[in-house]
């Protein structure tokens, strides 16, 4: 056959081809749009239900910390059944049986809503948190999640069908985009208008939406199975489309030590740095846009410069966090805001580094499902190091120098293998070794940031509640034991001569609770309950006849408290002491079904910190805490709080009960061993406050406090229509709280 034979053949062949091709130019917008709505609402309502179903369990467990993290750890597991699910399918190579087999699986999942989980998994006073937040995950969770995440590699998977010729790696950039808008979305629109069952209604209804959708993907699929498609524009590199050892090795490796990296720093920043309502979205934040920039395109990402950023930020970290550089208790840091950018910036950029070597290590879409299988288990792993694995093994967290070292060593062995590198092994040995030793450098020096940690520190466990330590502090010339759970202070002891029994900081003679315990304590013994023991401080104000009760959720806190030598306001105390361990409102509900005396004085001191157990501070709770009370019976909060306004939410609860109720506010008094705090005290009848208020007023000046040390304020009626609405079980809404900050 003749040259312009075989070329007039070529271009029939090929206009025939473009032919059959052309039908399918009509439809790539909203078939791209289904692909693209399935993808990233399913990363949405993915990353929704996590605060959401966390909302309901934190109340249970006192809003500990760590059950947030045992949630994290959960969902990463999850997430990784989810993609190991997707693998299996996907290796059946019958695309039919696919599409049957996961719309099986999202009846079930539809048939298992809602995703909150009821009543009857509400613990009981004495069950064990860890195990009742794993089975009710497990019942009401992981078969709708199980789909979800099934989404990514499924409609990734099925896109590279319906248009063989184009990558799909940039759906995955969309799916965190979406991940990123839930982040945001639920803090800001959910949670200040909907109630939790609401959302709980409207994540369902989002929930069937969306696996249609999925459903249609795969529909599509099988619908275009080959048809002709332009090259891609993003091609997999050559040399990564077998899954090898090496290649699932770092498919596993990096992204483990990105999540190892997300929740060290989440908890350093929110537990050690600075005790700030919402700052945990900022490390998500971050984490999840080193995902959407690394895969949207190769352009995002250069090695060097991101390496050069993590070295300055490193080196930069042990001079400016200072929950390091000031280890007195009381102080008001003025650097956090410094030291909050810098360990953001150091998030970002290790992230963008494993996540853009990630992404240069994609592999054919014939391999995506594995891919993405190995991205999960990485992240897994990860999460069940930091979430379970480090809180046995590490007295602090120590994650974050453990997983930035695994990160340099990742970072030099790909630079020394990469042949662009300056440091690869046909370079000159003096670059790797001066490269090594920079490492070496900059992870001493955080390691020695880790070390500073322990100044003053002796005694120091890490529980499921968080990191506790007693710091050895000298207050004037007196040397005193501190207790702090991160940036908060739970007490603090005189260890010698008279000043060892005498009550301190918050729950001092001149404070709000001190001069109200004073006023009570005229007559009869009294019967105090208190919600909240930190070293027991309140025990110290305890007469002979009196009953004293703690209700302490952290066992690590009891310990301290009542055995450890270092705090001993439980052992002096002569009234009759009672330590409960279990959640308080839990442990009030049992006492109120066995119909014991009420309490002459409640206290809850629970708020100090910013991550409030809200389901103390709901119309729920404030019912109980009336019937807890004696006819006579005092309320008193501890509303001190540098960014919350809990005041006006209190009086709105008291108001809720036909209770009333009145704000104290104190100076500071240091002769007295007495900080500035404020109480919200609360009475039956407005008479009976009035007399509370004027018993307080007449102990301060028996103190001989100045006129101006006690300050009090009543609430203000609100006008019709303009009043908040009341927390309750199930709408609470922190953003409405937030207050300017104070030292």
């Amino acid at each position: 056959m003749s040259k312009r034979k075989k070329s007039k053949s070529r271009n029939r062949t090929r206009g025939k081809q473009q032919a059959k091709a052309t039908p399918a130019k009509r439809w790539p917008a909203p078939g791209l749009l289904l692909f693209a709505a399935a993808i990233a609402g399913s990363a949405f309502l993915v990353f929704l239900v996590q605060p959401m179903v966390g909302k309901r369990l934190l109340p249970w467990y006192g809003g500990a910390p760590g059950v947030w993290a045992l949630c994290l750890a959960f969902y990463q597991v999850t997430l990784f059944a989810g993609y190991a699910y997707a693998h299996l399918l996907l290796r059946l190579g019958r695309p039919r049986l696919e599409w049957g087999l996961h719309a099986l699986l999202f009846a079930f999942a539809f048939w298992a809503l809602p995703v909150l989980p009821g009543e009857t998994f509400r613990p009981q006073a004495s069950s064990d948190a860890a195990t009742g937040i794993l089975t009710a995950l497990v019942a009401n969770v992981a078969l709708p999640f199980l789909f979800l995440a099934a989404t990514g590699p499924l409609v990734q998977t099925w896109f590279a069908r319906a248009h063989p010729g184009r990558a799909p790696y940039f759906l995955y950039a969309l799916s965190n985009a979406g991940s990123l808008g839930a982040l945001f979305a639920y803090p800001l629109l959910f949670e200040p208008n909907f109630g939790l069952i609401q959302t709980g209604t409207t994540w369902s209804a989002g929930f069937a939406a969306i696996g249609l959708a999925v459903l249609a993907c795969g529909g599509v699929a099988l619908a275009r199975r080959g048809a002709a498609e332009p090259a891609s524009e993003d091609p997999a590199p050559a040399d990564t489309h077998e899954a090898g050892v090496r290649p699932v090795a770092l498919w596993m490796a990096l992204p483990c030590v990105a999540v190892m990296l997300l929740m060290g720093i989440s908890n350093q920043l929110c537990l050690d740095v600075a005790s700030v309502p919402f700052l945990w979205i900022l490390p998500l934040a971050v984490y999840l846009v080193t995902f959407i920039l690394s895969f949207a395109s190769e352009r995002f990402y250069r090695r060097g410069p991101f390496v050069a950023l993590v070295v300055i930020t490193a080196l930069a970290l042990p001079i400016a966090d200072p929950a390091f550089s000031d280890p007195a208790p009381l102080t008001t840091f003025q650097s956090r805001p410094i030291a909050i950018s810098l360990y953001l910036l150091l998030l970002f950029g290790t992230c963008m580094v494993l996540h853009g070597e990630l992404y240069r290590r994609r592999p054919a879409v014939t391999a995506l499902s594995s891919y993405y299988l190995w991205i999960s288990a990485g992240g897994a792993l990860g999460g069940l190091f930091v979430g379970i694995v480090a809180e046995h093994w590490f007295i602090d967290y120590y994650e974050v120098p453990v997983a930035f070292a695994a990160w340099w060593l990742l970072v030099l062995g790909l630079a020394m293998r990469d042949s662009r590198s300056r440091i690869h092994f046909s370079t000159s040995p003096w670059r790797r070794l001066a490269a090594t030793a920079l490492a070496a450098g900059v992870v001493f020096a955080m390691a020695s940031h880790e070390r500073f940690r322990t100044s003053g520190v002796i005694h120091q466990e890490r529980s499921f509640f968080g990191v506790l330590r007693v710091i050895t502090s000298a207050e004037g010339e007196a040397p005193a034991h501190v207790l702090r759970h991160g940036t908060t202070l739970h007490g603090l002891q005189f260890t010698s001569g008279n000043l060892r029994s005498f009550p301190t900081a918050y729950y001092g003679f001149a404070g709000g609770v001190g001069l109200t315990l004073q006023s009570a304590a005229q007559g009869a013994p009294l019967r105090v309950g208190v919600i909240g023991l930190g070293v027991g401080t309140l025990a110290a104000y305890g007469r002979p006849g009196d009953l004293y009760r703690f209700y302490e959720i952290d066992p690590a806190v009891v310990s301290l408290a009542r055995t450890s030598g270092f705090f001993t306001f439980l052992g002096d105390s002569q009234a009759d002491i009672e330590v409960v361990e279990a959640d308080g409102r839990l442990a009030l509900e049992e006492e109120e079904r066995r119909g014991e005396p009420g309490w002459d004085v409640l206290v809850v001191d629970a708020f100090s910190s910013d991550a409030v157990p809200v389901h103390l501070l709901t119309r729920e709770a404030f019912e109980l805490y009336a019937q807890r009370l004696g006819p006579k019976g005092i309320l008193a909060l501890h509303v001190s709080n540098r960014h919350l306004d809990l005041t006006n939410l209190s009086f709105r609860l008291a108001r809720a009960q036909g209770l009333a109720a009145a704000e104290i506010r104190t100076a500071s008094a240091p002769q007295l061993t007495t900080v500035p705090s404020r109480w919200v005290v609360i009475a039956r009848e407005p008479q009976q406050l009035a007399d509370l208020l004027t018993s307080i007023g007449s102990a301060s000046r028996k103190l001989r406090l100045p006129g101006d040390h006690v300050g009090v304020a009543l609430p203000i009626e609100p006008r019709r229509g303009g009043s908040a609405p009341i927390w309750t079980d199930d709408y609470s809404d922190l953003l409405s709280i937030l207050s300017t900050p104070r030292g």
